[in-house]
């Protein structure tokens, strides 16, 4: 049964970020609702964390894509 311990694992691995997204979101829409003033920038905060997180996601993809030139060692481009 040492399986099992993995599984929950991987299940944290994999679900561990969009649970803690969610929460925060409710968490921020309670805030606007119940606290008032306070609440609204709480709310400003968790509720803008996962357009955050999607931002930030699609920009580093994206950065991993770009590709630079190869240089040689006085920073001349090599040609093969």
């Amino acid at each position: 049964m040492h399986g099992s311990s993995d599984r929950v694992r991987l299940w944290i691995r994999v679900f561990a970020a969009p649970v803690l997204l969610a929460a925060a979101t409710i968490i921020g829409l309670l805030a606007a609702l119940l606290w008032g003033g306070v609440g609204q920038y709480v709310a400003w905060v968790t509720v803008g964390a996962p357009l955050l997180v999607v931002i930030w996601t699609f920009l580093r993809r994206r950065l991993n894509r770009v590709s630079f030139p190869k240089s040689g060692p006085h920073g001349r481009a090599r040609v093969d």
